[in-house]
């Protein structure tokens, strides 16, 4: 994955400008401007909503987090220093101890929010095109790495957020097995998005220590696989809180359908399941993508064999049955979206 940014930061180049610090006699402050090292796209040069995620996940790393959408402007302490970054592109880091620390400071900053930029190729923020939610961006990265994390200094950083990640697909598991229950008639409980979120973020701090820690940036980059899965998991939590609520709501109607309607409803969401069993073997072993992929094919089918049955019933049921196909759609597609951030390949320590 590429994004239009030097993250080699000089004051030479003009790209920041370093002067003494009127806070603090004998340190220095940096000032810069994103828009020298962004080509814009539009207005946007950052997508300050990612960019408050990004540092509300890594905040156990500060001292000092405030982030106002309102008011477009970020503050941070850090290793000694505050760093404000605001809405249109301008950072200031005040009370570094020399020019060769301000600027080092900058870099490792710029690879912190580095999924906030722009993407110059698709206009969305870098850490959608690393989720998979721009083609453009997955067309002109199409060619596939081979990277043995055992070679990087930092490799087992990386692995451990990865080996982090296939423990929360067994959670998973269990709620599609509630969600199957649901669909035979029985209230289920709602999902705790929270709890999954903070594990979800606690891998995001080990990734981001990775991004910071790893001196090569095209080594650095690998960063964004996992920050790619953990983005579409947190997209899919939602919308599976959205479905148990649609099927609590609707046990009468569920109660009423035929058999045929329930099985061909239920083996939608069994298959939906087994393709998130594949995604942690995906993860873990050298296993091939593509195969994997074909053998989620009967979800499209059990689906377009339900919806050629739906055709008789009354607007009752039909409504109702497309708006559960529709979220398993979106579950399944964000599954295949992970499994397509995989074909990276990564090749990882032994698990």
């Amino acid at each position: 994955m590429t994004v239009g940014i030097n993250l080699e930061i000089s004051e030479e180049k003009g790209l920041a400008y370093v002067q003494p610090c009127a806070a603090e006699v004998g340190k220095v402050m940096l000032e810069s401007d994103l828009t020298k090292l962004i080509k814009p796209v539009s207005d946007q040069i950052i997508d300050f909503n990612v960019l408050c995620d990004l540092l509300n996940a890594y905040k156990i790393r500060f001292s000092e987090f405030r982030c106002s959408l309102a008011l477009g402007v970020s503050k941070i302490r850090w290793r000694g220093k505050t760093v404000s970054i605001f809405k249109k592109g301008k950072i200031k880091i005040r009370e570094a101890l020399n020019k060769e620390d301000a600027l080092k400071s900058f870099q490792d900053f710029l690879r912190l929010i580095w999924g906030s930029f722009i993407c110059e190729v698709c206009g969305k923020p870098a850490i959608c095109c690393a989720a998979g939610l721009c083609n453009k961006c997955q067309e002109k990265n199409g060619e596939k790495n081979h990277v043995n994390l055992e070679d990087l200094p930092t490799g087992i950083m990386l692995s451990n957020a990865l080996i982090d990640l296939t423990n929360i697909f067994p959670m998973l598991d269990t709620v599609f097995s509630n969600i199957l229950n649901g669909i035979n008639g029985t209230k289920i409980s709602e999902i705790k998005v929270g709890n999954f979120e903070r594990k979800l973020n606690r891998i995001n701090i080990v990734v981001l220590d990775f991004m910071l820690q790893t001196p090569d940036i095209k080594q650095a980059v690998l960063g964004f696989i996992p920050l790619g899965i953990t983005l579409n998991l947190k997209h899919v939590l939602l919308i599976i809180n959205s479905l148990i609520k649609e099927i609590n709501q609707n046990l009468d109607i569920l109660i009423r359908f035929n058999t045929n309607a329930k099985d061909c409803l239920s083996g939608i969401f069994q298959e939906t399941k087994s393709l998130y069993e594949l995604i942690p073997q995906t993860i873990s072993t050298d296993s091939n993508v593509h195969e994997n992929v074909k053998k989620i094919g009967k979800i499209l089918e059990k689906i377009k064999e339900l919806e050629k049955g739906i055709n008789n019933m009354s607007g009752e049921f039909k409504s109702f049955i497309l708006r559960l196909v529709k979220y398993a759609n979106e579950i399944c597609l964000a599954g295949l979206r992970i499994l397509n951030i995989l074909g990276v390949e990564v090749f990882q320590c032994q698990i």
